[in-house]
């Protein structure tokens, strides 16, 4: 079971989440909606202490010769696209920067009016895997956010759509300390991803949130 701990903001709050047990890290890059998003020039030491480890996130990206040279100074482990973007796009992002691609795919939040159409789901991500992409990340619109919400979505649906998709499958949306271990439980998840789950304030990582997170990892995995 991967843990990734998104929406980074400084190297101290990276060495924090890896030295609590995350496998991985993820920071934003100019995304006008997200709190978290940095520049290049804020972005660029995490991923010069850590980018074996750390997923760059943009959104709706569109591979421009200037995006295409950030992308290869940054040097990240993976890239994660969380828009909505073309499978033409995935697949030329994929050709020119040759490393992981992790997509996100959105789900209406749990319980709410709309419920998610696990075969559309799948038929969506096999069109970006067939595209070019490695893996997935299933993660809640809401608040006009696509994703860092903070909102959960149906994990029944989501395990539905794990079991036959056709890369591995990050479980993301409103996972905290205290359903961390229901999260866990979740079948045939590559790992979970959350942000707001272990931050004191918008953008800024608690230890204290991190240490109770990884404290129930550690018991529900024993």
């Amino acid at each position: 079971m991967k843990i990734k701990i998104c929406g980074q903001t400084s190297v101290e709050d990276a060495d924090m989440s890896l030295s609590h047990g995350a496998n991985f890290i993820g920071a934003v890059m100019d995304v006008d909606w997200s709190s978290r998003s940095l520049s290049e020039k804020q972005i660029r030491p995490i991923f010069e202490a850590h980018r074996e480890r750390a997923f760059l996130l943009t959104f709706n990206a569109e591979t421009t010769p200037a995006m295409e040279k950030t992308i290869n100074a940054l040097d990240p482990y993976a890239i994660q696209l969380t828009g909505r973007e073309t499978f033409e796009t995935v697949a030329f992002i994929k050709s020119v920067t040759r490393r992981p691609i992790f997509k996100s795919i959105h789900m209406f939040p749990a319980g709410g009016e709309k419920a998610s159409d696990p075969e559309m789901i799948l038929r969506l991500m096999d069109g970006y895997f067939r595209a070019g992409a490695d893996g997935f990340v299933l993660d809640t619109i809401a608040k006009g956010m696509y994703g860092g919400t903070g909102v959960t979505n149906d994990w029944s649906i989501a395990a539905l759509i794990a079991k036959p998709a056709p890369g591995p499958v990050f479980l993301a949306g409103g996972i905290n300390p205290e359903n961390v271990a229901e999260a866990l439980g979740v079948p045939y998840i590559y790992g979970i991803d959350l942000a707001s789950g272990v931050e004191s304030e918008k953008g800024v990582k608690s230890g204290e949130r991190l240490k109770a997170l990884f404290e129930e990892i550690n018991k529900t995995l024993a």
